[in-house]
């Protein structure tokens, strides 16, 4: 539980945080006396010293200041960020010590070349970890960066399974933008979290049955609707359904806005120390569920060098927009004459109206950017409004999930696609614009709506693919398109629900065009996503937007692919049949290396990477409940005599067992008249979760 620390005997102690005295209260547990049962006493303030403080809390997750059940990881969530030497070899022990959950860990961003098994995608890859048991990965740290490890069943990122892991080079440094490499003084890791009203299992289960009211809090002036998604700028919707509840920076933020917005210095916020004129690397990763968020740090510049984990051209901006999945690291030189002890980082989401377009309050996180080498005055005055803005001097926000902003806003988006390699791309042929007349493959899927993927959505297997092969129909459901109108589906149509996969040749270029168009990717309709691919980096080539209107809505889809928001938009490609077999035509030249990109509403994304890395792999939508819902696929690279072949002792029967007849002898007479009667029972065990009202 969130604000509990254990005390002498491992007792817990419930915790409260009181702003209005700055101080950390324990309750009192004697309930012998029911005067006594409720009160409070001080245990730490804010004013303590700071080694004080965390002895005090050492073991306490304060969260958003709530009580709540999450997953830990060594009692921690977010997990400790592991920290490995490029090429080393890594051994991640995981006891799964849940009361009743099965779960994997997937360390997102990771290659692990020639080692698929060890990339934690439940059903593909393994078999989910059971309560109580042991499992191990090990694989060689073959990918520089920033990444991240979660769960990977569905919704324990969402609970709190999730944590940092970095891969270093050795005697590191880091561009300036002035042409230059340095040391920086120091790092900062931040895993940046939506937090929920209710846990998201809850708020999946309720995805089923189309209703939200029991969510309390979301929509405050409207509490007897039902849940309602909000909107973003470009009028599509905000993906997943997810009432937000903080944001949180690792483990720490607020659930009171008003708190947030009126005295900041007053709340135990996430707090990163810095000296004059020190250079820091920031890595932000985006390890939530749903919300894009835009990060903005006061009176100091944001300079990019790192795009998950891949180093970038350094380039200047004034804020990043986060989808889930996606990471970026920072350079941040610390001012020469601070004018105030704390700046903050300003975490904010992009939802913009709700349903019915009225104009919604934006919700925020906070973090501070502390001068520890100079005595200056704390302040609640925070630049919510970002005043440096202007109609005549634009602030520029990398990553929009959108093309542009209405002309009355004082912001300008600048596109993923935009982003370039800092290193020279030895692989010409990958990221040619030519026509292909071999090794080739070129595909077009449609990520549309809230499930769906290409009119299919995905079911896993109940056994690793790799262990059946050529006899899937035991372990799976294959995709029949004479009982699934594709076109017509929807979310609740089970007959579209099947094991979605590709085969892809090993050393083949793959160019695949995720577009997000049709009756399901316009205004009022569609969703942003983001698309993660596992086992490869892929090149962004181009990113197709939509039209908008003067207000910013989207007016017509891009015309690259045809299409009519009316249908579904299936097994459609290039207007221009010239594009086709990779002769595209305005592909970056010097494109950056992802392995997650968003995918805009009424527009498309196109990715190539090279299949040569041969195994098992899973690709998703990383909103998490959309991937829960369907919105993913698997893929092969390589023959199956081509794929690394598992260890001998690794354990692969998961997900079905049918025990044979049972020998003559124990059907005799002995067991009575009834002997021959043969009664079949089915037991589908699932959870069932009750609200009183």
């Amino acid at each position: 539980m969130t604000m509990m620390r254990s005390v002498a005997h491992k007792k817990k102690e419930i915790l409260d945080y009181d702003p209005d005295t700055r101080a950390f209260l324990q309750r009192d547990k004697d309930q012998n006396d029911p005067h006594l049962c409720n009160t409070t006493h001080v245990i730490a303030r804010l004013s303590d010293p700071e080694a004080s403080i965390n002895e005090v809390l050492e073991d306490v997750l304060q969260y958003h200041g709530l009580h709540r059940r999450i997953t830990t990881i060594n009692g921690n969530s977010p997990g400790e960020v592991m920290v490995v030497p490029y090429g080393a070899e890594v051994i991640v022990r995981v006891r799964n010590h849940l009361m009743s959950e099965a779960m994997t860990l997937h360390i997102h961003g990771v290659d692990k070349k020639g080692l698929w098994y060890s990339d934690g995608a439940a059903f593909i890859q393994q078999c989910p970890i059971a309560p109580g048991s042991i499992y191990s990965y090990r694989f060689i740290a073959d990918t520089p960066g920033t990444h991240w490890y979660h769960g990977h069943l569905m919704t324990d990122r969402a609970d709190g399974l999730a944590g940092g892991f970095i891969v270093k080079m050795p005697n590191e440094t880091f561009p300036d933008g002035n042409g230059n490499r340095i040391t920086v003084d120091r790092e900062y890791y931040y895993l940046l979290q939506d937090l929920g009203n209710a846990s998201a299992y809850e708020q999946w289960l309720n995805l089923r049955d189309r209703t939200m009211k029991w969510v309390d809090g979301y929509d405050f002036e409207h509490k007897d609707r039902c849940w309602i998604p909000h909107r973003t700028y470009d009028g599509s919707t905000i993906g997943g359904s997810h009432p937000l509840s903080a944001i949180l920076v690792n483990n720490k933020g607020w659930h009171a806005l008003n708190d947030i917005k009126t005295r900041p210095s007053s709340l135990p916020l996430a707090t990163y120390k810095i000296k004059r004129e020190e250079y820091q690397v920031h890595r932000i990763v985006h390890a939530g569920v749903s919300f894009g968020l835009m990060v903005w740090l006061e009176d100091h510049e944001m300079l990019v060098i790192a795009a998950d984990g891949v180093e970038v051209k350094p380039f200047k901006v004034d804020a990043i927009n986060l989808l889930p999945g996606e990471r970026y690291d920072i350079l941040i030189k610390g001012l020469k004459n601070p004018k105030q002890k704390s700046y903050r980082f300003i975490f904010e989401n992009m939802a913009e109206v709700n349903w019915q377009e009225d104009k919604l309050e934006h919700f925020f996180g906070l973090a501070n950017l502390e001068y520890e080498d100079v005595v200056l005055p704390e302040t609640d005055e925070v630049d919510f409004g970002h005043k440096r803005c202007t109609q005549q001097n634009k602030c520029v926000i990398l990553n929009c999930p959108f093309g542009a902003f209405a002309p009355y806003y004082n912001f300008t988006c600048m596109s993923a696609s935009k982003i370039e390699n800092a290193g020279e791309i030895k692989d010409k042929e990958l990221i040619s614009q030519k026509k292909f007349k071999s090794g080739y493959k070129e595909y077009f899927l449609n990520m549309y709506h809230d499930s769906h993927l290409d009119g299919w959505m995905y079911e896993h297997p109940n056994g690793m693919p790799y262990y059946h092969h050529g006899r899937m129909h035991e372990i799976s459901k294959e995709c029949d398109p004479t009982k699934c109108d594709r076109h017509h589906a929807s979310k609740y149509d089970h007959n579209c629900d099947c094991f979605v996969n590709y085969n892809f040749s090993l050393g083949d270029v793959v160019q695949m065009t995720i577009h997000n168009m049709g009756k399901g990717g316009t205004y009022h309709t569609g969703y942003a996503h983001t698309f993660h691919i596992h086992g490869t980096h892929f090149y962004v080539m181009k990113i197709g937007y939509p039209s908008y209107n003067g207000s910013g809505i989207i007016e017509k889809m891009n015309p690259d692919i045809p299409c009519d928001d009316k249908v579904a938009c299936l097994d459609v490609k290039w207007g221009n049949e010239d594009w086709l077999d990779g002769n595209l035509g305005g592909m970056e030249k010097n494109p950056s290396y992802r392995d997650t990109i968003s995918i805009p509403t009424g527009g498309y994304t196109t990715i190539r990477f090279r299949a040569n890395n041969p195994g098992w792999w899973f690709a998703h939508c990383h909103v998490m409940l959309h991937n829960m819902h369907g919105m993913a696929f698997a893929f092969r690279v390589g023959e199956h005599d081509e794929v690394p072949v598992p260890p001998e002792n690794f354990p692969h029967s998961c997900g079905v067992f049918e025990q044979p007849e049972l020998p003559a002898h124990l059907k005799s007479s002995t067991h009575g008249c009834y002997a021959s009667t043969l009664v079949v029972l089915f037991l589908m065990i699932s959870h069932l979760i009750h609200k009183m009202l």
